[in-house]
């Protein structure tokens, strides 16, 4: 976070603390409950997904020329290639015979992706190279039977794609204002910690949501977090269809009457949590010495979800020696997290049929959910203009 910037976010702590406030909307919000249950409100917002980038991993967990990543978390098959000039290309893990999935493994490195069912064969760059028995063949446009490419762009180190063929990508265009926010914190030179994937018994939108508002901490986190953060005083601000939310930590305490001129941007920035709210599905929470990303994708049903939980550091940070740091604090983010927040949204998305009037309410003092939710429904409704 620029320095301008860090400074106008602490001096609006200070005026929430004095002014006994947070960020508040102008009115109370209303939401349909049907918006986590109902199977058509699903299936348009999987469409809506397709067309803006996800993010599927950090470019470091595929270095080499050859190395490939497969990804279905999105419930398309994904093949990620490092290509020989260092780029990365993303391709719809499909043969283009018969629509058998090319590749199986999860990860590794090859000059060629050969089709376990007829051994049709292609290259790296998506080229078909062979066709077995190719007289049987005669006539077919090789050059039009490569792997089907998606849009995909490497930024922040992160690998941001497109499930929507034939469409662009311009990542830093989306996020905005974010863009440079983002590149302060040297993400390109870090590394991929753990990737792992949970999946859940709720709809993907409460992942988001329970990363929008602190007003859950006082009670639901209690005997974890709360101790440790306030759920009140935080500055919520929008970047077009992103969003970011600052969590005060009671630590603040040692710089709110101090002067913070003489202070670097570490004495600051320890004192609170960034979330940033990555449309249309993740959120990046900077912890300091790490990133948590969560990227939420829908499941069949509208009552299921897979998580991708990342954890990304520096490379001096990612070692063996540090592995029981690391796993210590991954107990801490699943016991919080899971054990809680899904837990309690779990109920919610078991009783949200029978929810009077079919309606959730936002508070003034959530502003992040009228932003997110907004967003989701203004990007959905564009699909039909």
């Amino acid at each position: 976070m620029q320095r301008s910037e860090l400074d106008r976010v602490v001096d609006e702590i200070r005026s929430f603390f004095t002014d006994n406030t947070t960020r508040m909307t102008e009115q109370v919000g209303r939401h349909p409950a049907s918006a986590y249950y109902d199977p058509d409100w699903a299936a348009r917002e999987r469409r809506m997904l397709a067309r803006y980038p996800m993010i599927l991993g950090h470019e470091s967990q595929i270095p080499n020329a050859g190395d490939f990543r497969t990804d279905d978390s999105t419930g398309v098959p994904v093949l990620l290639v490092r290509q020989a000039d260092g780029t990365i290309k993303a391709f719809l893990n499909i043969c283009r015979h018969r629509g058998a999935r090319l590749c199986a493994e999860e990860t590794g490195n090859r000059r060629l992706f050969v089709c376990p069912y007829h051994a049709w064969s292609f290259k790296t760059d998506g080229a078909l190279m062979q066709t077995p028995r190719p007289e049987g063949f005669d006539g077919l446009e090789r050059e039009s039977y490569g792997l089907a490419e998606l849009p995909c762009e490497v930024r922040h180190g992160l690998i941001w794609v497109q499930l929507e063929r034939g469409s662009s990508i311009d990542v830093a265009a989306h996020l905005g204002r974010l863009d440079d926010e983002l590149a302060a914190y040297g993400m390109a030179d870090m590394v991929m910690e753990r990737d792992e994937y949970l999946d859940f018994d709720m709809n993907w939108k409460f992942v988001i949501d329970g990363f929008l508002e602190v007003y859950h901490f006082a009670k639901l986190h209690q005997n974890s977090i709360s101790p440790y953060f306030y759920g009140w005083h935080s500055p919520w601000d929008e970047f077009g269809r992103n969003g970011r939310l600052i969590g005060v930590r009671k630590s603040f305490d040692t710089i709110r009457d101090a002067d913070t001129s003489v202070m670097s941007n570490w004495d600051l920035l320890k004192t609170i949590a960034v979330n940033y709210v990555l449309f249309p599905n993740t959120v990046l929470v900077w912890q300091g010495d790490h990133f948590e990303s969560w990227t939420a994708y829908p499941g069949k049903r509208p009552d299921t979800c897979r998580v991708r939980v990342q954890s990304i550091t520096r490379k001096e940070d990612a070692v063996p020696e540090k592995k029981e740091k690391w796993d210590r604090n991954w107990k801490i983010l699943i016991g919080t997290v899971v054990a809680e927040d899904w837990a309690m949204c779990k109920t919610i998305q078991e009783v949200a049929p029978y929810m009077p009037g079919d309606e959730l309410v936002f508070g003034r003092n959530e502003p992040g959910l009228h932003h997110f939710h907004g967003q989701i429904q203004a990007a959905t409704d564009q699909m039909n203009t």
